[in-house]
């Protein structure tokens, strides 16, 4: 069980998104439940009393384990939701609870109003930590399952601050093979736009303690993973130098000379996406980009939808080398090169989405994109291309038009402004 909290402005843009085509309304309260536009105004009218707050609307979707996907009938997911409310404050106030059923994981959502019954306002403060315990006792009290570890989160469905907290994490598991001090991991981290910093015994030039900075939004080394704690970061550090050592003197040889010939991987072509090499025979798989042997938690990284920086990627020509961001296309086939962090978002005609959505399109490719669902501070996944490079125009399906290659796909188009506002979240 994994829930997030979500504030925004507008009931319109949130209630019409949670109300989708798959949507199943579990259940209402002091709101008309009649259809969406009922809803939104039944909503509008109570936050009309405090006209004052800026951001009145509260989302909170909640997603369970695959594991415990035969528990999840429309009873105890309506128990679990009220449940998970009370615990957090939420009561004396309209809502909704809605299940959808578009995604192979059960989950649902909760649309509240921040502005109870009484024209008070419901409070968030510290709603971060009380999430996390909140999911924990219904976790343990009803015996859900927990999670199999960070590798298995979905980073693309991710809102701050656990955006930050799992970017922060993948950053450090990138370059922490590489580190043999406080200092490499300081440095290696500005790559990524992460601040580090060492807290200091008093009145001793000691290390005691780590914290990581992103987007103004810190956590302790511990608060990201129990590895990052800085005794646990000094014992990665004493076990890369020991590595090296063993290395030059030729008693532990990483990949023999023999070997790294047999993995070498044409250069990197700037018309083509460089492609991913593997290496597989007779020894653990390995992944190359441009001429660079990724560590397999790079690798995982990238498997995950992830990012990373990569340095001495060789140019077409071979005369010298260059640094870029790298992530993979859907299908994991091929790398793409961004000079910016391809997380960040840019704008292009309706939409504002991803600098690796724009460039996967760009280059041809059908992809999931993630866009900022304009005046909600949402987003919706619509799959998104080109049918010709000099079309301006994307097109965009809510479906993926990948699965039926054979067959015209299905409520396809270009964006205009003529569509019906009721058939999809405004973008």
């Amino acid at each position: 069980m994994i829930a997030k909290n979500i504030k925004g402005k507008s009931f319109k843009g949130c209630v019409s998104y949670v109300m989708n085509e798959t949507a199943e309304l579990l259940e209402a309260e002091g709101v008309w439940a009649d259809n969406a536009k009922d809803m939104i105004r039944s909503f509008a009218m109570q936050r009309s009393g405090r006209k004052e707050i800026k951001q009145p609307v509260g989302h909170i979707p909640i997603s369970f384990a695959p594991e415990d996907k035969e528990r999840m009938t429309n009873d105890f997911m309506v128990q679990l939701a009220k449940e998970y409310m009370l615990e957090m404050g939420i009561k004396n106030t309209q809502y909704i609870i809605v299940r959808h059923h578009n995604a192979d994981n059960e989950h649902l959502h909760i649309v509240y109003n921040r502005i109870d019954n009484d024209l008070k306002l419901i409070s968030v403060n510290n709603d971060y930590k009380r999430n996390i315990k909140t999911c924990k006792k219904l976790k343990d009290k009803y015996n859900l399952t927990y999670g199999k570890g960070k590798d298995q989160v979905k980073r693309e469905k991710l809102n701050d601050p656990d955006k930050v907290k799992y970017y922060i994490h993948d950053a450090v598991r990138a370059i922490l093979p590489t580190c043999k001090n406080p200092a490499d991991l300081r440095f290696g981290l500005k790559k990524f736009g992460i601040e580090l910093e060492y807290k200091l015994k008093r009145g001793i030039n000691q290390i005691e303690g780590v914290s990581f900075r992103y987007n103004n939004i810190a956590f302790k080394g511990s608060g990201i993973d129990r590895k990052f704690s800085f005794g646990n970061l000094k014992k990665v550090f004493e076990e890369n130098i020991k590595l090296l050592q063993e290395q030059a003197k030729g008693e532990q040889s990483y990949v023999s000379k023999e070997k790294e010939e047999a993995i070498k991987e044409p250069q990197v072509q700037q018309e083509q996406p460089p492609k991913v090499q593997s290496q597989t025979e007779n020894k653990p798989e390995v992944h190359i980009i441009g001429g660079v042997k990724l560590t397999p938690e790079q690798w995982q990284i990238l498997e995950n939808g992830g990012s990373i920086y990569l340095e001495k990627i060789n140019k077409k020509d071979n005369n010298g080398t260059f640094s870029s961001y790298v992530f993979l296309n859907d299908e994991k086939d091929k790398a793409f090169l961004s000079g910016k962090n391809p997380d960040e978002f840019v704008k292009y005609e309706k939409y504002e989405m991803r600098i690796r959505d724009k460039i996967l399109i760009e280059h041809g490719c059908v992809t999931k994109a993630k866009i900022k669902w304009y005046g909600t501070g949402n987003f919706a996944y619509p799959y998104l291309w080109k049918n010709n490079k000099s079309d301006v125009n994307y097109k965009e399906s809510w479906s993926d038009p990948r699965v039926q290659k054979s067959e015209k796909p299905e409520k396809t188009h270009t964006i205009s402004k003529n569509l019906k506002k009721n058939q999809r979240p405004k973008l």
